[in-house]
């Protein structure tokens, strides 16, 4: 076989230049992975949402202007957002490392108590809190002061110390709790659940929620617009929805069951915060 030599003055001339053109090639293919399509941002099976949300005043009584919370500024997480021109969007998924790390004891055994769930996404928080702020109307708040964080994958086993396991085969072994795939369940039908984003200089700000998964339902979702109005609706059932072409530029939304005994269960949050 023939081999073509090169000078050696050729040489050093060829190598720098096939160093940029292989660092370019990657580096396009890097920008293409985090700012693909918007068409990209919803998930392919996610259900539409058929029926119109209803227009509604009823949850803010509007005593205050804020929530009384102390906002919390954990650590940036597992982030794994897809960046769009305006904005990265992420799944809150419940099972953030940092996010878990920051709850009481990682919600070992299901129980999140205060700060509840926060998830960095581009410059906010998302924050999954039990909603028992006083400016909202009796039906629309609860006071569990907990919710439950449950593992997706495995029923819990008990350790001799009494703690929460996670069975292998025949054993029940000790384990990480802030590694585990998690599903939000509340403690009773008439338990509500707030969402919202905020920074370190806006105690609210404005996002979208394209999808939420309903893994026990049906819920009432409802979300208040950045305009100030409230729409709902009743019941969504269990699967996946596409809320994108309704839910979005909103402040806040609420989540609870049918107001009954009947916990209800959600996961998979497709959050979109604009850099603004």
């Amino acid at each position: 076989m023939k081999t073509t030599k090169f000078p050696q003055p050729l040489k050093l001339l060829l190598i720098p230049a096939l160093f940029i053109m292989i660092f370019t090639n990657c580096t396009k293919e890097t920008e293409e992975e985090i700012a693909p399509e918007e068409h990209l941002q919803v998930t392919e099976d996610a259900k539409a949402v058929e029926i119109a949300p209803t227009e509604s005043t009823e949850p803010k009584n509007d005593l205050l202007t804020t929530e009384p919370d102390n906002l919390v500024f954990p650590d940036n997480g597992n982030s794994n957002a897809r960046i769009s021109s305006y904005g990265p969007t992420d799944y809150v998924d419940f099972h953030d490392k940092m996010a878990l790390t920051i709850i009481p004891d990682n919600a070992r055994n299901t129980f999140t108590f205060w700060p509840y769930y926060i998830q960095k996404i581009g410059t906010g928080w998302v924050h999954v809190k039990e909603n028992d702020g006083a400016n909202y109307n009796e039906g629309f708040r609860s006071e569990y002061n907990h919710y439950h964080l449950t593992y997706q994958h495995f029923e819990p086993c008990f350790l001799s110390s009494g703690n929460f396991g996670k069975p292998s085969g025949s054993s029940c072994l000790n384990f990480d709790p802030t590694l585990q795939n998690r599903e939000l369940f509340t403690h009773s039908g008439d338990h509500w659940i707030k969402v919202y984003v905020y920074d370190y200089e806006n105690p609210s700000r404005k996002f979208d929620l394209l999808e939420i998964k309903v893994v026990k339902g049906p819920i009432q979702l409802w979300f208040k617009e950045a305009s100030g109005g409230w729409k709902y609706w009743q019941s969504l059932g269990v699967g996946r929805w596409n809320l994108s072409n309704y839910c979005k530029n909103i402040k806040e939304v609420l989540i609870s069951g049918q107001q009954d005994f009947s916990p209800i269960g959600i996961d998979d949050l497709k959050i979109k915060v604009p850099y603004y």
